[in-house]
């Protein structure tokens, strides 16, 4: 289809869609959900499937990942060369079945596991598992060229993933439309907040001294450094004492601290953080969708809002399945900044 007709269709598409998910305020409806039936019924309007309860919970998370990547293709699909960003945005999804293939292949596993199927857009030659150098071999993953040892999985998976997150920052600099700087300082910001939590993560419960923490850093420069793009928030972060409430109460992102009553032992919380960020983004993630309707922006918050209500979903799901109650699941999904 023509770009601008194509871009006012996937936008009024899009908007319907969205209209009728479970974003926004209407993600605290799937909370409500009192059984993993009723959940079924009300993300798929459809009846429930004929298995026992307890393969339920499974079948509500593949099915909704499954729709999830089935309805962005057929939006993607309506362009004829579709901007190199949104193609990208898949990269993360295949990386993430690339690591599935690896871990069951080291585990001398001879199904093939379940991976989320990315159509004409996989790169993958799924079919030659357990030969991960034939499922590799002319990809840019080409190097990833045998089955890991458990010790290496580590280091394969952090190579894959800064190799995955330098393309992503090179093909979001290079969006053809006006969204660019929009779309450049949204995904600035989320990746440099993913990099501080890892970071918070290492520091608080691993131990781990700064210059380690610093070697476990993803960037898109040449190296981690204060300077690169993404790397900021983590380097404000490596000096500070976890168990010192005093030392966080100048930082910049103060307000997102997990809370401090005198007189009780504090510790900083790297998931009570995330949780607050994650509650703040979904709601710049729907402002941008609707600021810059029918341009690249559309599809990449698309993307994004389906992703926070395929983890909502998730976060459902596992709360009816093991019994944790709704507000703590809703903290947990990042769309409540408070739990009990």
């Amino acid at each position: 289809m023509e770009k601008s007709g194509g871009s006012a269709y996937v936008y009024a598409k899009a908007s319907g869609i969205l209209g009728k998910s479970f974003v926004g305020f209407r993600s605290e409806n799937l909370f409500n959900a009192q059984s993993l039936s009723e959940l079924w019924e009300m993300v798929f309007n459809s009846p429930v499937p004929s298995v026992p309860e307890v393969l339920l919970a499974n079948k509500i998370e593949n099915e909704a990942s499954r729709k999830f990547i089935h309805d962005y293709l057929k939006l993607l699909e309506v362009y004829s060369n579709p901007d190199r960003f949104l193609v990208s945005l898949l990269e993360r999804i295949e990386v993430e079945n690339l690591k599935v293939f690896a871990a069951s292949a080291s585990l001398s596993e001879q199904n093939i596991p379940r991976f989320t199927d990315l159509g004409k857009y996989a790169v993958l030659n799924y079919k030659a598992y357990p030969d991960i150098q034939k499922m590799t071999k002319g990809t840019v993953w080409e190097w990833y060229d045998h089955v890991p040892s458990l010790d290496e999985r580590q280091k394969l998976s952090y190579r894959l993933d800064l190799f995955e997150i330098k393309d992503f920052w090179d093909s979001l600099n290079h969006i053809g439309d006006n969204t660019r700087d929009a779309l450049v300082e949204f995904y600035r910001k989320d990746l440099s907040i993913k990099n501080m939590i890892w970071a918070l993560r290492l520091k608080v419960y691993y131990n781990m001294s700064a210059l380690d923490i610093v070697q476990n850093l993803f960037y898109v420069g040449i190296k981690p450094c204060i300077e690169d793009p993404i790397c900021g928030y983590a380097f404000a972060v490596l000096d500070k004492a976890v168990d010192s409430f005093d030392d966080w109460q100048s930082w910049h992102f103060a307000r997102y601290l997990n809370p401090h009553v005198d007189g009780v032992v504090w510790k900083v919380d790297p998931v009570w953080i995330e949780q607050r960020f994650r509650a703040d983004e979904a709601k710049n993630a729907l402002q941008i969708f609707h600021q810059y309707p029918m341009t690249t922006a559309t599809l990449a918050m698309y993307f994004r809002l389906k992703q926070q209500e395929l983890n909502c979903i998730r976060a459902a799901t596992e709360a009816l399945r093991l019994g944790v109650a709704s507000h703590e699941a809703m903290f947990a999904a990042g769309i409540s900044v408070d739990v009990e």
